[in-house]
This record gives structure tokens, C-alpha cells and sequence, in this order.
């Protein structure tokens, strides 16, 4: 659990060390910070579990096919739906390495990448976004890889939404809808007036997201959207207690700074970017996999916290709470996944990877014996 803390107190130091004005802006320091958090990640081995497993199967696959025939439209049943900009992504890669090792930490640090530009071009204060990173998404990024490459693509198109510009964000969109289907919600953003609704409005659109969220409804939803119906059956947790939990803090944080939001399009953007994000929660808070919907959305809360946060004569304790919520959001999974043993280290030493999930989901014990086993790089065009 350790190697996970230390990455919280990275960051900590990273805010303190931005506090100063000529580092509060470095682009420099945020790409170093990101690219840490790419290397953690990408290198850990198989800290994902079971997810991480069945990408590197598919992976294999298509290496094995870019080694061999070549003939990659027998291998189309490995596309979900219509996500083959993730199975393009990976016939890119193979063409370099056949590890899934190194197919991961590509990939990671092509997330991390997106991210990184995403936060440059919208984002003011740097280190206290990179706090809430951790706390919100962070653990995610370990692993589901699909979706969160999607949500970097996704996060680059939030400025032509205001410029109006369509054809830019719909192509975003449906770019990051080949990555993961769930990308396509995000379209609805295009279509949301620039307003800044009432605080009433904004609690009834909430609290009939939370009576709808209490209904067989969301999950009809879902599975409608799928074929595998009785697993997501298998998924209704009951009630959500920390989804509501979340909103009620997130909403707080607006309302109470809410006469001081400017009403400029990009910040309405972001401000009503940030309360679809509350709605889904709330309308997903009995379903164990609808609260990844909401990924696409955090950006806007981001934007907003750190925006609401830094405006002239800010209260004084709303970073400080920020911060604390978000180490405790971030310790809630740490303390999770030790229970899951699931101790960390790279997949530069051999034996068995972190966590037991291997016992059930492995498919190629040569990776224990030698990470390398399979060419980490050898380039075949």
C-alpha cells in the first residue's frame, strides 16, 4: 500500500512546490508530474487484474496475427460492438511489440498524454486539478483501459462546444466512441443551452434523477444498450450511499460559490458539464457499473472546483477541504484494493504479478517466468 501513498504524497509536494507564481503555470511540472503517474501505472504489473488479463490476451492475439498472416478480419469478433479504434490501436502496436507489458504502458502513457493537453488547454491551477485526479479517476486508469482513453479523447472537445463547432466535437465524440461505446452519451453536451440554471432547477433536475436512480429504470438502460443483461443484473448493488455522498459535496462547493460563477460560455459549459455528472451518479447510484458513465464528465468538475476555488477573495477553507476529500476519495480504494492483495511492483521483475487474480485469469505462465518472454520490440513493417 505504500507505493500507492507515496504517489498522494508526490503530489502534495508538487502543489506546495507550485504555489509560488513562476511554478503555478508550469507546463513543465504538470508533464513531469503526469508522466510519473503514466510510468506508475503503465509499469505495474498487471495491477489492473483481471481486466488487464483480458487485454493482454486480445493483445496477444493480434500480435500473434501481425507476426503471422496479417489477416486481422478473422480476428474482427474481438471488437466489442463498435469499438474498432481500440482494435486498431492495438494492430498499431503490435507492429512493435508483441508484449503486453509494453502494450500497456503505450497505452497508459497515451492516456496520460491526452490528459496532459486536456489540462493545458482548460485548466488554470494545475496542481489542486492534479489532486482531484487522484482522488476521482486515478485508480481507474489502472484499469480500463479502453474507457479511459476515451475520456481523454472526449476532454479535448469541450472547446468546441462553445466555439460551435460541430463537426470537431461530433468527430471527437464518435473517435471516442470506437475506443468505448459509452463515449456516445457525451454528445448530449453539444445540445445543452449556455445557462446558468437556477439553484432550484438544478436540485429538482437532481432530486428526479435520485427517484428515477431508485427504479428498475437505469438498469433497463443499460442492458438495452448490451447483451450481456444478466450481468449487469448481477450488478445491482442496492442503494449507493457514497454517489449521493459525492453530489451533496459537489453541489455544496457550486452552490455556495454560485453567484460568483461567471456566466461566459466556456464556464457554463464546464458548470453545466459538472451537474450531468451529478445526475448520473444519482440516477446510477443501484447499478455497479453506471457510475463509470460519469468519467466523461469529472473534467467539468475540474474545471469548476479549481476555477470556484480560485477566484478573488475565495473562501479560505475550500482548497484545504478539497484536498482532504480528495485523499480520503483516494485512500477509500487504497485501503479497497489492499484487501485485494494486491501489492505493487513492476513488471521489470519476473515472478508472480501483483494481486491473486493470475491464480484464475492468467493464459500464459511464461510471463512469470520471464516478462520479456514474448519481444518487446521488434518493429515489422
Amino acid at each position: 500500500m505504500t507505493p500507492y501513498i507515496i504517489v498522494f504524497i508526490v503530489c502534495l509536494a508538487y502543489w506546495i512546490i507550485a504555489q509560488s507564481p513562476q511554478n503555478r503555470d508550469s507546463k513543465l511540472l504538470l508533464g513531469l508530474f503526469f508522466l510519473y503517474l503514466a510510468i506508475f501505472v503503465g509499469m505495474g504489473d498487471m495491477i489492473g487484474g483481471y481486466d488487464r488479463y483480458i487485454y493482454g490476451e486480445v493483445f496477444d492475439t493480434i500480435a500473434d496475427e501481425t507476426r503471422t498472416g496479417r489477416n486481422y478480419r478473422r480476428l474482427l469478433y474481438l471488437v466489442q460492438g463498435k469499438e474498432y479504434g481500440y482494435f486498431f490501436w492495438q494492430v498499431l502496436v503490435s507492429h512493435f511489440t508483441e508484449n503486453r507489458y509494453i502494450f500497456i504502458l503505450v497505452t497508459t502513457i497515451a492516456a496520460y498524454t491526452l490528459y496532459f493537453f486536456a489540462f493545458k488547454q482548460y485548466i488554470k491551477d494545475y496542481p489542486l486539478a492534479a489532486i482531484l485526479f487522484l482522488g476521482l479517476f486515478y485508480y481507474f486508469t489502472m484499469t480500463y483501459l479502453r474507457q479511459v482513453l476515451a475520456c481523454g479523447i472526449i476532454w479535448l472537445s469541450f472547446k468546441y462546444i462553445w466555439e460551435r463547432k460541430p463537426i470537431n466535437f461530433f468527430a471527437l465524440v464518435l473517435l471516442a466512441y470506437s475506443f468505448h461505446s459509452s463515449a456516445l452519451i457525451f454528445a448530449v453536451m453539444y445540445f445543452i443551452p449556455f445557462r446558468k440554471y437556477s439553484k432550484g432547477q438544478v436540485t429538482a433536475l437532481l432530486i428526479v434523477a435520485l427517484l428515477v436512480g431508485l427504479t428498475p429504470v437505469p438498469m433497463a438502460l443499460m442492458a438495452s444498450s448490451d447483451e450481456r443483461t444478466a450481468e449487469y443484473e448481477d450488478q445491482m448493488q442496492g442503494f449507493r450511499p457514497e454517489y449521493v455522498l459525492e453530489v451533496l459535496f459537489f453541489i455544496f462547493i457550486l452552490f455556495k460559490n454560485y453567484k460568483w460563477i461567471p456566466e461566459d460560455k466556456k464556464t457554463l459549459t464546464m458548470l453545466n458539464c459538472s451537474f450531468v455528472l451529478c445526475g448520473i451518479l444519482l440516477l446510477f447510484m443501484r447499478f455497479g457499473q453506471g457510475g463509470r458513465i460519469s468519467w466523461l464528465f469529472f473534467f467539468g468538475l475540474f474545471y469548476m472546483l479549481t476555477t470556484v476555488s480560485d477566484r478573488p477573495r475565495a473562501f479560505s477553507w475550500m482548497k484545504p477541504l478539497l484536498i482532504v476529500v480528495s485523499f480520503a476519495l483516494f485512500m477509500r480504494i487504497t485501503f479497497a484494493w489492499s484487501s485485494l492483495n494486491v501489492p505493487y511492483h513492476t513488471f521489470l521483475v519476473d515472478g508472480l504479478p501483483c494481486g491473486n487474480t493470475y491464480q484464475t485469469h492468467e493464459y500464459d505462465w511464461n510471463y512469470h517466468n520471464d516478462k520479456f518472454c514474448r519481444k518487446a520490440l521488434d518493429p515489422v513493417f
